[in-house]
């Protein structure tokens, strides 16, 4: 049985299509629709979900911390998110105030972090893209988010545009998208995935020699 550190090693080495494809095959539904890389030529990265969850709550006496920097519900995120994790934080898809920045960015670069997703918003983007951290979000906005938003679980399940996500998983991110791999269901993908890819070496091979026998083939 494959170690978790070895699942993302294996699953890194496909991009996100051909994983993509073999849940397909499988009737499991992964991928997160619409949140785009920020910096291109980020690459592919894949680890351990961190799920956290900001919940809608304006003017939060909790949440609230003068200026800029760290807000209160992301200085949670960042004491506990670790070395080959990939955090992904749900803000309900909103584009009116940002849950990530640079600070963090570097904090988490300095931790091991793989990368971060937000269903939501960042903010920072030419730090974020000068100092090489990959992230993925579904909008930019300059303004913070503890304005309007205060933490509300981490570590715990959570669902994103209808898919599952939780510790035990893993998620693969590159430029073509994000998607979520249940981490019980990691072997059969991974066969998969090379059957997959087999085919499309081959198939790519009879295109550039002209020389196609079947588009059907495995």
């Amino acid at each position: 049985m494959l170690t978790l550190q070895e699942s993302a090693s294996r699953l890194a080495q496909y991009p996100t299509s051909v994983i993509s494809d073999a849940l397909d095959e499988l009737g499991i539904t992964g991928v997160l629709p619409g949140i785009e890389p920020r910096r291109p030529g980020q690459g592919r990265v894949c680890g351990r979900a961190l799920p956290v969850k900001f919940k809608l709550k304006k003017d939060d006496p909790d949440a609230y911390r003068f200026g800029g920097g760290v807000g209160k519900p992301l200085e949670q995120v960042l004491k506990t998110m670790d070395d080959g994790d990939v955090v992904i934080i749900d803000l309900g898809g909103a584009s009116n105030a940002a849950s990530w920045g640079a600070l963090a960015s570097r904090i988490a670069q300095r931790r091991g972090v793989r990368g971060t997703i937000v269903w939501g918003c960042c903010r920072d983007v030419d730090e974020i893209r000068a100092i090489g951290y990959p992230v993925w979000t579904a909008h930019v906005s300059p303004r913070r988010s503890r304005n309007d938003f205060t933490f509300g679980s981490i570590n715990e399940p959570i669902t994103v545009q209808g898919v599952n996500i939780s510790r035990h998983d893993l998620i693969l991110a590159d430029e073509s998208g994000v998607l979520v791999v249940p981490g019980d269901r990691v072997a059969g993908i991974l066969q998969l995935a090379e059957r997959i890819s087999a085919q499309e070496r081959r198939l790519e091979e009879e295109v550039m020699s002209d020389t196609i026998k079947s588009w059907d083939g495995v």
